[in-house]
């Protein structure tokens, strides 16, 4: 056989396909890996399922908490990002949920010799779509194809904890009078004791949390309350927060829901539990559901034009300028990045990528108050904590992305007002790291 020639061997190599980063990686918890286990679309929204686990070296079990908007989907192809569902409350669709902060907050647990599975929606995607999922405390998994149909760890009719021990079996969803009634078995797997179970998992089960999601119209239904505000739900031993359960580890326990109904034309959704795996696709059984409600839902695709109008860039044919806040990228007086910065900060990176041959300058400027010299650093300390943060969690090349600081040298409007009086306005306007992208570098 003739060898190609180099042209059409590059040619096909263009499609072969490539392989996933789906192996169990290193995290920042040493004794910890992840991996991801789902990227699947099934049933109208786009599923991530990454599984952390423990093989008993780790010295400490829990990562710091964090928000949905730091899990990113990046398109390989496009530049897109793909930010996780939401619902019009603001509230993710995913889990293990640790608080309602900014709209839920991932507490993963990873207990001894233990696993722990990250979930959570996304919008959908054209098919033959390739990832690189973004995920804190690991680095990203690089080229994940994206797969459609039934996959192997979210079922229809059961679902385990997560953390892993306990499992939940769907035993009859049935619509009726405009309401759905869910009845559960929740006991723990095979092997597991209750002292066991008790240092891993929450004992309270928060009926708040509880909701039947339809992943194609993008709506969630929540349990009904009673005429004394609480939830229309079994077994209801505690009644803070509209009622709650205390798991009993010993022993199976019944449960027993009730959801507003969604239209007579959805026939599965999904019950989402807290502490659980989604019960995916769940069969509802019957006619008498009402013609409208539910709580709308949708994820956010974030594309490089998208991302330049979120930031209000300047952009010319060379250059492309970015202004950010620093009292949105950091605290008075300091030069830490904010949580609250992570959003302008991702968006930023998607620029960036986008423009991977350009030379990047990222300045400091301050108010003028204060003294040169303090001012002076604090603007270097700025910005080369941006670049950093952007080296760090964008896996941006640092070689290309240079810092300075201006201090409170270049204004951008008057620190005073007129008068001679303070200009709070003024002074706010002044304080910003200003990002310059020159194009074709």
């Amino acid at each position: 056989m003739k060898p190609l020639p180099a042209l059409l061997f590059a040619a096909f190599l263009l499609f072969v396909p490539v392989a996933a980063e789906t192996q169990p990686a290193e995290t920042e918890l040493p004794g910890v890996t992840a991996e991801v286990v789902e990227l699947r679309q099934a049933g109208g929204v786009l599923r991530l399922a990454v599984r952390f686990a423990n093989s008993g070296e780790a010295k400490k079990d829990e990562f710091d908490r964090y928000t949905f908007d730091r899990i990113v989907l990046v398109d390989v192809k496009s530049k897109r990002k793909h930010l996780p569902i939401k619902d019009a409350n603001g509230q993710y669709i995913g889990g293990p949920i640790g608080d309602s902060m900014n709209g839920g907050r991932i507490a993963l647990k990873v207990p001894n010799k233990q696993s722990t599975v990250l979930w959570t929606y996304f919008e959908p995607v054209a098919p033959g779509t390739v990832m690189n999922v973004e995920v804190p405390y690991v680095f990203p998994f690089e080229n994940v194809p994206v797969t459609e149909g039934t996959g192997k760890l979210l079922a229809s009719g059961t679902a385990g904890s997560t953390p892993s021990g306990v499992r939940a079996t769907l035993v009859s969803a049935r619509r009726a009078d405009q309401v759905v009634n869910v009845r559960l078995r929740i006991e723990p797997e095979k092997g597991e004791t209750a002292d066991t179970l008790h240092n891993r998992l929450d004992s309270y089960f928060m009926f708040k949390d509880v909701f039947l999601f339809d992943p194609v119209a993008k709506r969630k239904y929540l349990l009904l309350k009673d005429t004394e505000g609480y939830f229309q739900a079994q077994p209801l031993t505690v009644k803070m927060d509209g009622g709650r359960f205390i798991h009993d580890w010993r022993k199976a326990t019944l449960v027993s829901l009730t959801f507003q109904a969604p239209p007579d034309t959805v026939q599965r959704a999904d019950l989402l539990l807290p502490q659980f795996l989604p019960i995916e696709a769940m069969t509802i059984e019957g006619l008498g559901g009402a013609a409208a409600g539910g709580v709308g839902a949708a994820g956010t695709t974030l594309g490089l034009e998208g991302a330049l109008k979120e930031l209000k860039a300047e952009v010319t044919a060379t250059e492309i300028t970015i202004d950010l806040a620093a009292d949105v990228l950091f605290d008075f007086d300091k030069a830490e990045i904010k949580k609250q910065a992570e959003p302008s900060l991702q968006n930023l990176a998607t620029v960036l990528k986008a423009n991977p041959g350009a030379a990047v300058t990222i300045e400091g400027h301050t108010d003028a108050k204060g003294a040169d010299a303090y001012n002076q650093t604090l603007s270097e300390q700025r910005a080369a904590s941006v670049k950093q943060w952007l080296v760090a969690n964008a896996r941006l090349n640092g070689a290309n992305i240079s810092t300075r600081g201006w201090g409170k040298s270049k204004p951008v409007t008057h620190n005073a007002k007129p008068d001679g009086s303070d200009d709070p306005d003024g002074r706010a306007k002044n304080r910003r790291v200003q990002v310059i992208v020159r194009k074709g570098v």
